[in-house]
């Protein structure tokens, strides 16, 4: 039975990856960036920036350590065997970021609806497919329980994004006054801390 968790694509999307569970930046972990990425000056993956989440619809706030380890093109077939159906016109790409919890109230996991691929167009955003339980090896994402972050609880999980086959991932940006309420293709005007994504 599927599993179904908040979507946040612009499009109804249903991939699968399961849980993967990790340690974020420790004491031998990235730095924290000096100063935050932009879209002119963006952070180098694997730097760990450190970011206000905003919590919707209650307006809570959680400071975290946000640290995007990599993004990867993914095989389309394999996805395409997780019975997606939903692929045609695109490329996806597992992008594996880590997650820590520095401060503030406790997060259920909705920093990870904050996270988002870009192209070259800072306006325009790709999001993550939901889990759906199933097992899928090359891009676990962690489980709900894991993804509930308390203090200096970290968390690694990988996500999968659908891009368009003409847009080569570009940016990835954390966005954490994002309203996960309302997901679009478009970005809005809250600021992104931004990493360059290859």
């Amino acid at each position: 039975m599927l599993n179904n968790r908040l979507l946040r694509t612009a499009a109804p999307v249903a991939l699968a990856a399961l849980a993967l569970t990790g340690c974020g930046p420790d004491d031998g972990g990235p730095p924290a960036a000096a100063s935050k990425g932009t879209f002119a000056q963006p952070l180098a993956l694997g730097t760990a920036a450190d970011v206000t989440e905003t919590h919707f619809p209650d307006s809570k706030k959680t400071e975290l350590s946000v640290t995007p380890v990599s993004v990867v093109k993914g095989d389309k077939a394999a996805v395409e065997k997780l019975g997606v159906g939903l692929l045609d016109g695109k490329t996806p790409y597992y992008v594996t970021t880590t997650y820590t919890h520095k401060g503030g109230e406790e997060d259920a996991g909705s920093f990870n609806f904050k996270l988002l691929l870009h192209g070259t167009d800072p306006k325009r955003a790709y999001f993550f497919a939901p889990s759906w339980g199933a097992k899928f090896e090359p891009c676990q994402e962690a489980s709900d329980t894991d993804l509930r972050l308390i203090s200096r609880k970290s968390v690694t999980t990988c996500e999968i994004y659908l891009v368009p086959e003409d847009v080569q991932p570009t940016f990835v940006g954390f966005q954490g006054d994002r309203d996960a309420g309302k997901p679009s293709n478009e970005t809005g005007t809250a600021p992104e801390v931004v990493w360059k994504a290859g």
